[in-house]
């Protein structure tokens, strides 16, 4: 315990030296943050770096209250005078798409079923929707919503992990907290899918892409077990298209998703790089699924064994993918 919490002490330390000045240095911000943010800083890191919050102290508080209000207008505007008669079809087609999947969104989390919760979601996507005509809402999005949520919860009512899980917290969390809670939640989406690089939102033809490239990979890395799943017809698509679309998160607890996110919100190039989170995810379980026949791979990894893996366990994974990210970048994967 005490290598640990020497560890974490530092790392405190780092990030209140950087977040005390009077402007943030985003730059050096980023590194940590992409390393492992630690649960005090994680809200005021995020935001920083998804350029919501902006760096300057003294700018800082007329900024935030001016984007909050900003987003509640648009949810007056746009989501409080929905009309199914008189909508128009885009409109109507993304918000009955959005109200189907809200109950599918984390369903291992009670927080998410929610009703309250699921009006909060309904509202952000539908606004996100109404403002990104060219994409649209596709199904995901509703989970990447998930870890700003919890994280903004948190800092909000500063409860324990588990009362938000459970969703008890929403019996403590005062009107105006829920109110910032969804503003942030929708800016920091907002921020994170338009300053992606490599195009994260995708219809199902940038998924099977994704899904070929994981294939091409696992097998420069692991062809042994390629030439198991393909033996046993498994199909890459038959387990990896909700990896994808839901950016692995359906597969790890909320810590570990946190843990991943930091590294995801300090890299504009993430829609990349979680292929290669992906590929190390795969080989964890290589030798198990080496020993298995079709039935029991498509039963295991539609629920991979992860509960008792942890924050540490997520260094090791975002290591290993960054060390293939780099070995691959340079042969044109």
């Amino acid at each position: 315990g005490s290598f640990k919490e020497s560890k974490g002490n530092r790392n405190r330390a780092r990030f209140e030296r950087v977040l005390q000045g009077d402007v943030t240095d985003i730059n050096a911000l980023q590194p940590l943050c992409w390393s492992g943010c630690t649960d005090e800083h994680r809200a005021d890191t995020w935001r920083l770096l998804l350029r919501y919050m902006p760096g300057n102290k003294a700018r800082r508080a007329d900024k935030m209250r001016q984007l909050r209000n900003e987003y509640s207008d648009a949810v007056n505007k746009y989501f409080n005078k929905y009309d199914s008669l008189s909508a128009s079809e885009y409109d109507r087609t993304m918000y009955n798409q959005i109200a189907v999947d809200l109950p599918r969104t984390n369903p291992s989390m009670a927080l998410f079923q929610n009703t309250s919760v699921q009006e909060s979601l309904h509202r952000i996507l539908y606004v996100w929707a109404i403002r990104h005509p060219g994409t649209g809402y596709v199904q995901g999005i509703n989970d990447l919503v998930t870890p700003f949520f919890f994280v903004f919860l948190r800092e909000v009512t500063g409860a324990e992990e588990s009362v938000i899980i459970s969703g008890q917290v929403m019996l403590q969390v005062s009107e105006e907290g829920m109110a910032q809670v969804e503003a942030d939640c929708y800016h920091c989406l907002t921020n994170m899918l338009d300053n992606a690089q490599d195009n994260y939102v995708m219809d199902s033809k940038g998924i099977q892409e994704k899904v070929f490239r994981l294939k091409r990979i696992i097998g420069r890395l692991d062809d042994k077990l390629v030439a198991h799943l393909e033996s046993q017809e498994v199909e890459f698509l038959q387990f990896a298209f909700r990896w994808f679309n839901c950016l692995l998160m359906r597969e790890f607890s909320m810590q570990c998703t946190l843990r991943l996110w930091d590294s995801y919100v300090a890299d504009k190039m993430f829609a990349s790089f979680h292929v290669y989170v992906c590929a190390a995810v795969l080989l964890a379980f290589s030798k198990d699924l080496q020993a298995m026949d079709f039935q029991e791979i498509i039963m295991f990894l539609q629920k991979l064994p992860t509960q008792d893996w942890d924050s540490d366990k997520m260094d090791i994974i975002l290591a290993q993918a960054y060390a293939w990210a780099e070995q691959f970048s340079l042969s044109h994967m």
